[in-house]
């Protein structure tokens, strides 16, 4: 059976695995290196990963203390004002037939709400 490896190697001779996070042991290094004092760039070199990876993990280090990956597709649960939850509830009394698509649209059209809060339509299709 032939070993199918979805991996690269990079500009830097260093190897990855597109779309999937840096090993911990290689995410905790380049912080040491960086509490050391060694530039970004040199760790980039030393470590053969990208300075962009390597600025990455040391920006959310430097914010939250963490070297853990980020969460990709994880679920931030978005908790809908009063007036939001308000507006849904009337929109289906008033019109039962309407999508959740369409209260959606409403609630950004008649500023209810903006891109960044608009509830997802799995979550007003959530409300009765």
């Amino acid at each position: 059976v032939p070993f199918h490896w979805h991996g690269g190697v990079n500009q830097l001779g260093g190897v990855f695995i597109n779309g999937r996070p840096l090993p911990h042991v290689v995410r905790q290094r380049i912080v040491e290196l960086a509490q050391r004092g060694v530039r970004p760039c040199e760790i980039s070199r030393r470590l053969r990963v990208s300075h962009g990876c390597v600025s990455k993990i040391l920006a959310r280090y430097n914010e939250t203390g963490s070297i853990r990956p980020g969460v990709i597709g994880g679920s931030k649960p978005k908790v809908a004002t009063p007036r939001v939850v308000q507006m849904i509830l009337h929109l289906k009394h008033t019109n039962p037939t309407m999508f959740a698509w369409e209260i959606r649209d409403r609630l950004l059209l008649e500023r209810v709400c903006d891109h960044d809060s608009v509830p997802s339509i799995s979550s007003i299709n959530r409300y009765e």
